[in-house]
């Protein structure tokens, strides 16, 4: 089984048991090298394998490149694209005509993938969601202040409704006493009218009380909360920078020679046992932060198509082999703050999309199909003398 499918299987192993990711990997291996292993490893939770099996049963026939797949939003997105852009336009239909005729065969700079992302986008997801918690605690630290202000307010009005009593009682007894009836009568209900109010301010009081009480509880929790997550995702965040400053410094000194051995081999293998223990250490603390943020696993066949590469084109289209012989596109980032900022977040719903997709569950990722090259310039370039030359 190849090293970064191995890699991959137990980051997942990892997110699902929790042990360590040399145990893990150990696990994987084991699993794998046992009688009728591989055929258990391609069976995935919730029916996955079924579901890619019944998607690979109507793949088109296997070729040198790719039948093409989009969602009805993409399809929209692409077919809007000419009249909005015209020159990114033809870079996009090139770089998709490109992608189904050549296939699996394409590499950098046009076509790369997305594993060496996956990181920085669990990272950027730890601080997303570290910022979402802190905007409950905000909120419900406003709650609670509107709650203080508002038992005020109430505190408020009882008094100055008890002094409009006093006031009132005075004046009826007073117009009593004067022989006023019809001003008594008048004081008497604006008492009455005094009481009710003050009685029912005093009935509303004891919830709002216990709301700002709650409110409180809740903002304590919260702030416990986003505390204990600010300093667990700075730990991993910190512990995978440490561990991948490690790999790339014992790379660096192995290809430099830099060793302190004496010539005989020993150097190349302690370099090798080095790497390895670093690579072992990245791929643990990513499994880690996969298990903080409830993922399962990397998104494994998740790639990258550049139009316009070399140059930056500004467009980024992330899409995958799903099933075998068709390239399903699911998701464009298009303008280059658009491309550069919001990538591992996009990265990040890919993986979670491409999960459901494997799983069965998102037939609509596949609404719009091409089998060849000549169905797709036929409704994108209709006419266009440049398909001539895609």
């Amino acid at each position: 089984m190849p090293h970064d499918k191995i890699k991959a299987a137990a980051r997942k192993r990892v997110g699902e048991t929790g042990e360590p990711y040399a145990a893990a990997r150990r696990a994987v291996v084991t699993e794998r090298q046992a009688p009728g292993g591989q055929a258990a490893a391609g069976q995935a939770p919730g029916g996955q394998a079924a579901a890619s099996q019944a998607a690979a049963s109507q793949a088109p026939p296997t070729g040198p490149g790719y039948a093409l797949a989009m969602s009805g939003e993409f399809h929209g997105w692409l077919a809007e694209l000419r009249d909005s852009d015209p020159t990114a336009a033809p870079l996009v239909v090139r770089a998709l005509v490109t992608l189904m005729d050549k296939g699996a065969s394409l590499g950098d700079p046009l076509v790369a993938s997305t594993a060496d992302s996956w990181p920085w986008a669990l990272m950027q997801a730890l601080d997303r969601s570290y910022q979402e918690r802190v905007q409950r605690l905000t909120a419900a630290r406003r709650g609670e202040a509107d709650a203080a202000a508002l038992i005020k307010e109430i505190q408020d009005q009882v008094a100055a409704l008890e002094t409009a009593q006093a006031n009132l009682e005075d004046r009826r007894r007073r117009a009593l006493d004067a022989g006023r009836p019809q001003e008594a009568t008048q004081a008497a209900g604006g008492l009455a009218a005094a009481r009710q109010q003050i009685a029912q301010a005093r009935r509303t009081l004891p919830g709002v009380v216990e709301a700002r009480r709650r409110l409180g509880q809740a903002s304590q929790r919260l702030e416990a909360g986003a505390d204990a997550w600010r300093v667990r995702k700075e730990v991993l965040k910190a512990s995978y920078t440490a561990a991948s400053s490690s790999l790339r410094a014992s790379q660096a000194i192995a290809a430099l020679g830099l060793g302190d051995g004496d010539g005989d081999g020993r150097d190349e293998n302690s370099g090798q046992a080095v790497s390895g223990a670093a690579d072992a250490r990245l791929a643990e603390i990513t499994a880690q932060m996969e298990q903080a943020l409830g993922q399962q696993g990397g998104p494994e066949g998740l790639m990258e198509l550049r139009p316009g590469a070399p140059l930056h084109g500004g467009i980024r289209i992330l899409f995958a082999v799903e099933p075998a012989g068709t390239a399903l596109l699911i998701a464009v980032l298009h303008g280059l703050e658009a491309a550069d900022d919001q990538f591992p977040e996009a990265v990040m719903a890919s993986a979670q999309m491409l999960r459901r997709i494997r799983a069965g569950q998102a037939p609509e990722a596949a609404a719009h199909t091409y089998a060849d090259t000549r169905s797709l310039l036929a409704e994108f370039h209709p006419g266009d003398p440049a398909a001539e030359g895609f």
